[in-house]
């Protein structure tokens, strides 16, 4: 940047408008001030540049136009003229923004460390490949009362006896050979004072810039207070008959007792020093829940005892409750005791005790809730009556329970059906079998009904103990036989006034039953008519079809229904008839059918004119497409002329382009009409031939490819190398599948689309799925329907005459396939074709 002896900004380089944000019109001839916040242009003008003339540098601060500061480096030269006089100056900026951000994390870094440095209470220390202190921290220092710097330079052999110095030199040696660390060990140490210290010692190597080991970093820690308690606590820690382990605040086991052994089948070297995670001593629930128990606990949460499951050394699998506390040295918390309590004894006992009193849950349901009248005694004196005997008298069972039998239900049962009670338990606490009974029970509001009674004796050790009485209402069963009589007669009143014709029909063919209805149809009367075969009112082509829809009802069981066939009446007139036949059963065998006969005649011919109706509206449509079509190709070929001639106009091509697509729209509709009236008059042209079918989908998803990228959707093609070849029309089935993808590529916004084909038994099952907006339920079933379409609003997107799907469909059908859709609404569609293998088609029209 330059400016002028008044320091008005004269000239810039284009870097200067980029970083400052700023036009020639921000620029020009404004004070070089105002790039300065105020306090930093008053310490440059504090510098007195000009008056010193010489090149200057400084780091300040400038303001861009949206007024964010920027770090900058200034180098500033001063301008004079031959007189010595100051004409101007030139400025080079230089952008320090990031260098600044950097030196400040790197300030804050140091900080931090040197902060933790001073404040941890362990011992951190830093050694050169020399194995002198390079740095130490107050704690470090402290602990041989000297300031950190005067351990600098200085090894452990100034500050430990020798032989110590000497194990903790090859410590150092060792771990900056190998690069591999010394982690939390627990080693004894005795300064030159004599005094005794626990020490956990950990050391890593220290790498510089290039991966070379200069050093290492050690940090130490005073356990020293934990063994002493460790040896205070040891006979009882060993003599517990829990299991009880200690951990350190990694997790790492410190101690275990003999218990632990036992329980877990691994030795103490197996266990010590090693995380409780890195052992398989858990079941993967269970981890988890340690896991989280032991870091609460770790961060001063008291946590209650719980339970979970131990894995042995041979996997075995046992219970165990555990209870743990924080180990604490002073207000720290440095590890965790453990005990663990075996549950195998109580579990057990537990689930005995469950399953008794879920065994006796069970009988006390099934006792109390059947309907049955139920009772137990023992010498005749009762113990126990279920809810429904009492419901059934109104009674309350302490009224009951201990009374004997006579006295407790003397208002249930008349004397003499007392007598029979008594009896049959006295017989039963014999061990007699006592066959069943039959009283009445009158109940508290009055009512009598018919029980059926039966007595049981209970043996205990082969004695017998007690006498169950059950009683079972058998009213409704005398009501339900007289219901059916009233029901029989019911129905035959319906079948007689039925304007169908109701037959029964023998396991022989023969008429059993036919009601007036039948009668009338026939021409015939009831007496000439039973006891004869049905088959002889047939026509001679339907009776062989109906002798096998009756062998198929008596097979399956099952009815058969819309079965259509021809009854010739007493004058010879052949009347079309609809049959549907159920079969009924007696004494669980086929006992005959039932017929019920609907004469169709009228329906038939509102069918026949339908089908003239709908094949003049073929021929009309054929007719309507031919004369479409003849003016549509013309109209098509001068437009493609208009869009491929250069004389004409950008406005014109893009006219004569919209009218070429709505062309091809009104080509394709004509098109559809045709193959809709080939296919309804069964006129269309199929060339049959052997297809490569691997060729044929291959060329379909070239083909589609284009059109399914332009839309940015992903194209999946799934097609094995190894598919059997079919018979059929290349372009018919070509445009049964293009057809398909088309519309998944109309009906689909993201995603993708995919083909895939895979060989079944005896068919192949090509698929097309899409990820679009799917097809409900009620429209899945008209999906295939002439002129059908799922959505058909004055806002729908996508235009179509409803007449794809159903081409496909008959076109399918005449390659002896079929062709179906899966949908959800929202989720997407899959349509699947199955063809038959060429041998399976050979065969098929051979046959």
């Amino acid at each position: 940047m330059l400016t002028d002896e008044h320091e008005r900004i004269v000239s810039w380089n284009k870097y200067t408008e980029t970083l400052l944000g700023m036009s020639e019109k921000d620029l020009r001839g404004k004070p070089v001030s105002m790039l300065y916040p105020p306090e930093e242009w008053k310490k440059i003008r504090g510098e007195r540049i000009r008056d010193k003339g010489m090149q200057h540098h400084l780091e300040t601060k400038i303001i861009k136009k949206n007024g964010e500061l920027l770090d900058v480096d200034v180098s500033i030269s001063v301008l004079k003229n031959h007189e010595g006089k100051v004409i101007g100056s030139i400025g080079v900026i230089k952008d320090i923004t990031e260098q600044k951000k950097i030196e400040d994390k790197l300030a804050f870094s140091q900080g931090l460390f040197q902060s933790l440095m001073e404040n941890i209470p362990d011992y951190i220390y830093f050694k050169d490949r020399d194995c002198r202190f390079v740095m130490v921290n107050r704690a470090k220092a402290a602990r041989f009362n000297v300031e950190p710097s005067d351990m600098i330079g200085k090894t452990d052999f100034d500050f430990l006896l020798k032989d110590e110095a000497e194990k903790s030199l090859k410590q150092d040696k060792k771990v900056m050979e190998t690069g591999k660390p010394i982690v939390n060990s627990i080693e004894k140490m005795t300064d030159r004072d004599g005094v005794e210290h626990w020490v956990s010692v950990t050391k890593i190597p220290r790498y510089n810039q290039e991966g070379e080991i200069v050093g290492i970093i050690g940090i130490n820690r005073d356990v020293t207070e934990v063994i002493k308690s460790e040896n205070k606590y040891r006979n009882l820690f060993e003599t517990a008959i829990d299991p009880i382990l200690i951990l350190d605040r990694e997790g790492r086991f410190v101690e275990v007792n003999k218990q632990v052994t036992k329980i877990l089948g691994y030795t103490r070297k197996d266990l010590i020093g090693k995380r409780f995670d890195e052992i398989k001593i858990l079941t993967p629930e269970s981890l988890s829940r340690v896991a989280d128990s032991f870091m609460k606990r770790m961060n001063g949460v008291d946590v209650p005892s719980y339970e979970v499951e131990v894995l042995t050394k041979k996997g075995e699998r046992i219970p165990v409750e555990i209870n743990a506390n924080a180990l604490l040295e002073g207000n720290e918390i440095i590890g965790d005791l453990v005990i663990i309590r075996d549950l195998r004894e109580k579990k057990k006992k537990e689930e005995m005790e469950q399953e008794l009193l879920e065994s006796e849950r069970r009988f006390r349901n099934i006792f109390d809730s059947t309907g049955d009248f139920l009772l137990y005694l023992e010498k005749n004196v009762i113990l126990d009556i279920n809810r429904a005997a009492l419901s059934l008298g109104g009674l309350k069972k302490e009224d009951v329970v201990g009374k004997p039998f006579f006295d407790a239900l003397k208002k249930l049962f008349s004397k003499e059906d007392l007598e029979k009670h008594i009896d049959a338990i006295n017989y039963a606490s014999q061990g007699v079998e006592v066959p069943e009974y039959e009283t009445e029970v009158k109940t508290s509001d009055g009512n009598r009904y018919r029980f059926s009674f039966s007595v049981d004796c209970i043996r205990d050790e082969k004695k017998v103990s007690g006498v169950l009485v059950r009683g079972r209402d058998i009213t409704y069963r005398q009501k339900a036989w007289e219901e059916l009589v009233k029901l029989e007669e019911k129905y035959r009143v319906l079948a007689e006034t039925s304007a169908d014709g109701v037959i029964t029909i023998d396991p022989l063919g023969r008429l059993t039953y036919v009601n007036p209805a039948f009668e009338k149809m026939c021409k015939r009367r009831k007496s000439k008519i039973l006891a004869t075969l049905f088959r002889d009112y047939l026509s001679e082509d339907s009776v062989y079809f109906f002798q096998q829809v009756f062998i198929d009802v008596r097979r399956t069981g099952e009815k058969i229904e819309n079965v259509e066939l021809e009854l010739v009446d007493a004058n010879g007139d052949v009347i079309p008839i609809e049959v549907n036949m159920a079969p009924f059963k007696k004494d669980e065998e086929f006992a005959g059918v039932v017929c019920t006969i609907r004469d169709i005649t009228e329906r038939r011919r509102i069918e026949d004119e339908l089908k003239k109706s709908e094949r003049l509206k073929t021929e009309f449509m054929n007719i309507a497409a031919h004369e479409l079509k003849s003016p549509v190709t013309p109209i098509k070929g001068y437009l493609d002329l208009i869009i491929s001639d250069k004389n004409a106009t950008e406005k014109i091509k893009e006219w004569a382009r919209v009218s070429l697509r709505n062309s091809e729209r009104l080509l394709k509709l004509v098109n559809d009409i045709l193959d809709v009236s080939r296919l309804d008059t069964d006129t269309m042209r199929f060339d049959m031939e052997k297809l490569n079918t691997v060729e044929l989908l291959d060329e379909i998803a070239e083909d589609m490819k284009p059109a399914v990228e332009n839309k940015n959707l992903k194209f999946i093609v799934d097609i094995p190398r190894d598919l059997p070849n079919v018979m059929g029309d290349k372009y018919r089935l070509s445009q049964v599948l293009k057809n398909i993808l088309v519309n998944a590529i109309k009906f689909t916004d993201e995603g993708s689309i995919s083909i895939k084909a895979e060989k079944k038994d005896n068919y192949i099952l090509i698929s097309v799925k899409d990820t679009g907006i799917g097809i409900s339920k009620d429209d899945l079933k008209k999906i295939f329907t002439k002129f059908y379409q799922a959505y058909t609003g004055d806002d729908r997107k996508n235009e179509g005459t409803g007449l794809g799907l159903f081409i496909c469909k008959e076109i399918v059908k005449k390659h002896d396939g079929e062709i179906w859709v899966e949908s959800k609404l929202g989720k997407g569609s899959t349509f699947y074709i199955k063809l038959p293998y060429l041998h399976k088609m050979v065969l098929d029209s051979s046959s």
